[in-house]
């Protein structure tokens, strides 16, 4: 299991992320998991029910884990290529953020940096500029 920390200031606030997760290869396709891409698959049954008494980390919305299908998307090329004959489950165990000032497209960034330092895998190239006019992050997948 591996933690990742998120951050981006860009702007007149920042967008920050800790991401905790794993992943398991196996020779076919895993039961209980999402399809992503090709034989990525993605589990996020444990942040979507995540103890709302318990602040070690928070519970999402079904919106947000999109963003979280959003960055395992971007790196499942990267991910099978690595690993060309099975099957790659990430599972998400936890994500913890400010909940003021919050950006989902940061889950999306963040799962996609926790897959390159989980794999090894070259950074994925994502541009984000800060939108004064809408108080927003604006990223170019």
């Amino acid at each position: 299991m591996r933690t990742t920390s998120y951050r981006l200031l860009r702007g007149p606030w920042g967008i920050a992320v800790d991401l905790t997760a794993d992943a398991r290869l196996s020779p076919g396709p895993p039961a209980g998991a999402e399809h992503v891409a090709g034989r990525v698959w993605l589990d996020v049954a444990a942040v979507l029910n995540h103890p709302a008494d318990d602040r070690s980390g928070w519970r999402i919305t079904g919106d947000e884990a999109e963003w979280l299908r959003r960055g395992a998307a971007l790196a499942a090329p990267a991910i099978e290529a690595r690993f060309p004959g099975g099957h790659t489950t990430v599972t998400v165990r936890r994500v913890l953020f400010p909940q003021a000032d919050f950006q989902p497209e940061g889950l999306a960034a963040a799962l996609l940096r926790w897959a390159e330092d989980e794999f090894g895998l070259p950074a994925h190239p994502v541009d984000v500029a800060f939108d004064r006019a809408a108080g927003r992050y604006v990223y170019d997948w």
